[in-house]
């Protein structure tokens, strides 16, 4: 008899000793964080939350843990960078071997989070993964400890990969083109006898010029020219606020904008080496644009005075 009542309480014993470890083992801390990638000079917040309370009746009162982290990648953690959550209360936080604890007056009988951390990564720290842990874990009911397994969360610190603003394009030259002219370093020619203002305008093609007006045209004198005024060999023309050139008028040696009888006078006195043309005149009487003066050039004026000849 007293055989069977011992085995009795041995069997009873194991059955509490069972309950206990079940209580262990059914019982667990759960860790996770606000982000998993973390620049330099960012925050993260870790939390730690007590789950499966399956065998826990009476509540959990208190609690204690160590927090490892890499001091080289995150700054220092302070007892103000804790914060206790559901009424987990008095936390104390010994910096120096990482351990802290906390109670709940009330006792903990179901699933919840019981501290946040913030940690901060330090400035210029490389990219590479961390983990944050928790070790040596302990929690009680009041009746024994209840020791839990470690639990780590891992971070990835990553360099910020600013976009490089682009480089500010170099400003491009303004120019001016044509088809129908040519354009060399100051001069613009083979424009066409009686060819207006607004007409020139229509054969060239300004660009890179933001400046308004972006062309300005003025006689010898300075005076500006409208649109409906006539191009003569010696009209200046200013393109945005870098460009300047000397327009010359095929033909027109004496600068009225056309070919006349003073033309042709002058072409011969040329050829004869009487008076000789010069600069702009010498290139307005290149008729036939071969370069240089010639008997062509005055025969083609001559023909061009009967209307036998038309220059385009």
């Amino acid at each position: 008899m007293k055989k069977i009542v011992g085995n009795i309480i041995v069997f009873i014993i194991l059955i509490l000793l069972a309950g206990s470890l079940l209580a262990a083992e059914n019982l667990i801390a759960i860790v996770s964080s606000s982000v998993n990638d973390l620049k330099a000079g960012q925050e993260v917040i870790v939390t730690l939350k007590f789950d499966q309370y399956q065998e826990i009746k009476n509540g959990l009162n208190a609690y204690k843990a160590t927090l490892e982290y890499d001091k080289n990648i995150f700054e220092e953690v302070l007892e103000q960078n804790f914060v206790c959550q559901n009424d987990w209360e008095e936390l104390k936080y010994n910096k120096d071997t990482g351990e802290f604890i906390a109670i709940k007056k009330a006792g903990s009988k179901a699933p919840e989070e019981i501290v946040k951390i913030t940690l901060k990564a330090k400035e210029g720290v490389k990219a590479c993964t961390t983990d944050v842990k928790f070790k040596d874990v302990v929690t009680s009911e009041g009746k024994k400890d209840i020791n839990l397994s470690e639990i780590k969360v891992t971070i990835n610190i990553i360099e910020d990969q600013q976009e490089k603003p682009d480089e500010p394009k170099p400003p491009q030259p303004e120019k001016i083109t044509s088809d129908k002219y040519t354009i060399e370093q100051g001069y613009i020619s083979r424009i066409l006898p009686k060819t207006t203002v607004q007409q020139f305008k229509q054969n060239v093609k300004v660009e890179n010029v933001t400046t308004d007006p972006q062309m300005v045209f003025t006689d010898e004198n300075g005076n500006v020219l409208q649109d409906d005024s006539l191009i003569s060999t010696g009209t200046k023309l200013k393109v945005g606020s870098t460009l300047q050139f000397t327009l010359i008028v095929i033909g027109d040696t004496d600068g009225d904008s056309e070919i006349s009888i003073n033309d042709m006078a002058k072409v011969k006195l040329h050829l004869i080496e009487t008076k000789l043309l010069t600069g702009i005149e010498s290139k307005a009487a290149d008729i036939d644009n071969d370069g240089e003066i010639s008997i062509n050039d005055l025969a083609q004026i001559k023909l061009i005075l009967i209307d036998l000849f038309e220059l385009k």
